[in-house]
């Protein structure tokens, strides 16, 4: 039977009619000494670490057992419910302060996760998300995310939070490529997670409204962010196969 396909969120949907008049660098990356460049080269390391977790060295060699790879999606749909929260929040904190290309970007980001919860939802049978057993690192992420979009940052940076899984997928999917034949029944991740183009108009974004915003930027809480939902990426892996969790902050905050 063909695998079910679905838009994840990762891959925001940049033909959404909530971004139709959002002005978008159109697949191009980002200059290295942008600010989207910077936090990602700060985060390399955690990169790293994500391509050797056993999660994704399975996908790989075609070795991932398949109770770990349905452990980490139920946990990613958790996730999801928990981000589609999340960024409702940050929809209405954008309209709340004038930002209406962050309310629109906000918007499609909500929309892209609810499509994804509800198909993932249905295909793994979870009626109530909130009875599931969050893992020790989905319920860190998650916390990461909910902090993002708090008022005590403005609302551009819940949209730094959202970078590094854009960033994070493709990266790993390319560094797979050469071993596509190698990783079996699990081609299709590399071959649905291997283009930048949302990252880099995500990217482009975020160096458009900084470089029009500037007095708004902190070097600190951006990389903070940024290296938290790095964190997280990277724990979510790990936590899958039963690897032991990378050093995480005390607190997300």
């Amino acid at each position: 039977m063909a695998r079910k396909q679905s838009l994840h969120p990762r891959r925001i949907d940049h033909h959404h009619k909530h971004l139709s008049n959002v002005l978008l660098n159109d697949k191009q990356p980002p200059p290295d000494h942008s600010i989207s460049r910077r936090l990602w080269s700060n985060c390399l390391d955690l990169a790293n670490l994500a391509l050797e977790s056993d999660f994704i060295q399975g996908i790989k060699h075609g070795t991932l057992n398949p109770n770990h790879y349905g452990q980490y999606t139920v946990q990613d749909v958790a996730y999801c419910y928990h981000g589609m929260k999340d960024y409702q929040k940050l929809e209405q904190r954008a309209i709340e302060l004038n930002q209406m290309d962050l309310s629109k970007f906000a918007k499609a980001r909500l929309e892209s996760y609810q499509n994804y919860y509800e198909s993932e939802a249905s295909q793994w049978h979870i009626k109530n998300p909130d009875a599931l057993d969050l893992s020790k690192a989905a319920a860190w992420y998650i916390q990461v995310e909910e902090n993002a979009v708090s008022e005590k940052y403005h609302p551009i940076y819940g949209i730094i939070a959202m970078i590094p899984c854009n960033q994070l997928w493709p990266w790993l999917a390319n560094e797979l490529k050469l071993y596509k034949n190698d990783s079996g029944v699990y081609s299709f991740w590399i071959d649905e997670n291997s283009s930048f183009d949302g990252s880099y108009r995500l990217d482009n974004f975020v160096d458009s409204w900084f470089a029009a915003n500037p007095d708004e930027y902190s070097e600190a809480d951006a990389n903070y962010i940024f290296r938290c939902s790095m964190i997280g990426e990277v724990n979510l892996f790990r936590s899958a196969c039963g690897q032991s969790l990378i050093p995480v902050p005390d607190h997300a905050t």
